[in-house]
């Protein structure tokens, strides 16, 4: 009992065929033996069934019209987002026997439609409301990717991928890593690099300008109230400090799991730093390639969270491959203005930090 069902199992994808070359066999020996209209009508009913379905399901992956879209173009990681899946049958003829695919190791359905086949009547369109979550972040292909059409015994099965696919661009989940980065950092300091982590303070300078309620007391220029009469603040001014700038080396995607893992892993480091250095007012410039040699600076949580919402998913949309030399050469330290401080290049394929 236990041989049988482990080779059903094994071989149920061709049990179908096998159940169709039997019942051919057996209609060849039944016209061969008996005659009549009856066997003749049997015979080429199974002989026809085979090119008949053929052209039923390639004329069938031309007629079906596919369009899916997500809510908002930028989606956050693990978070549920509003999709909605169109689908319609262009032709005059009911079509049936269509099952919808998708990679569910990238994102997948809280109510998963796919799991059952599909039929249309002529012209009947079809809309589907639910949400798409998705389980990496970086930018790719999620949603429906291609559909299944099959006879109605499931003898032949063909494949057809969408024409338009979903393109997401997920932003990555703040996690603690920023904390080894810091502490990796600070050991590079203590053994003589160049480096300089502390906060830079606000130093009151020599300008003025008249007093408005609410400003600190500590900021009045009382000597010049006491020689006036008249209130002052001296306004801040930023104590000079070096700058870490982070060169961001990536990868070419080529849509694979293992890449659109890597870039995750990837983009969770960078923003963790990022928002370790803009939370604390500590400056740091990102240096990365996107049509050319792009900056930015983080060094407050404004900047941060400008950082995260925009320029995250702009990162790693053109790889970097073959342009290292720009990003580390004139251009970027040109980019860098007067930042005495260093610079690490942060590579994708290992996220180890590298002196240029």
């Amino acid at each position: 009992m236990g041989s049988i069902r482990e080779f059903y199992f094994k071989h149920r994808k061709r049990i179908p065929l096998i159940c169709y070359i039997i019942l051919l066999i057996l209609a060849t020996i039944n016209v061969s033996m008996k005659g009549g209209a009856f066997s003749y009508v049997l015979f080429y009913a199974v002989i026809l069934y085979l090119p008949i379905s053929a052209i039923y399901i390639l004329f069938t992956l031309f007629v079906i019209e596919i369009y899916q879209e997500t809510e908002n173009k930028i989606l956050y990681k693990n978070t549920a987002e509003k999709y909605q899946f169109v689908v319609k049958n262009s032709s005059v003829i009911p079509i049936s026997g269509i099952i919808f695919t998708y990679d569910d190791n990238i994102a997948y359905f809280t109510n998963d439609f796919t799991k059952e086949a599909f039929r249309f009547l002529p012209k009947e369109r079809v809309v589907i409301d639910t949400e798409i979550i998705c389980r990496y972040a970086g930018g790719y292909d999620a949603g429906i990717e291609g559909f299944y059409v099959q006879d109605i015994f499931g003898i032949m099965r063909f494949k057809r991928k969408v024409k338009i696919p979903v393109r997401v661009h997920v932003l990555p989940v703040i996690t603690d890593v920023a904390h080894e980065v810091v502490k990796e950092l600070s050991e590079l300091a203590d053994r003589g690099n160049l480096f300089n982590l502390m906060q830079p303070e606000n130093y009151l300078g020599n300008d003025i300008r008249k007093y408005n309620p609410g400003d600190s007391l500590n900021r009045v220029h009382w000597k010049n109230y006491a020689r006036t009469g008249e209130m002052f603040v001296r306004l801040p001014e930023k104590q000079e400090s070096e700058m870490i700038s982070l060169v961001l080396v990536t990868e070419v995607m080529d849509g694979t799991l293992d890449n659109i893992k890597r870039r995750d892993r990837f983009l969770e480091y960078l923003v963790s730093v990022g928002e370790y250095f803009g939370m604390s007012s500590r400056p740091l410039m990102i240096i990365y390639y996107d049509m050319g040699v792009k900056s930015f600076i983080i060094d407050s949580p404004e900047t941060f969270h400008s950082f995260y919402a925009e320029t995250m998913s702009r990162v790693g949309i053109k790889h970097s491959a073959g342009h290292e030399e720009e990003l580390t050469g004139k251009e970027a330290l040109a980019k860098a203005g007067g930042n005495k401080g260093s610079m690490l290049i942060f590579r994708e394929e290992t996220c180890i930090l590298e002196h240029t």
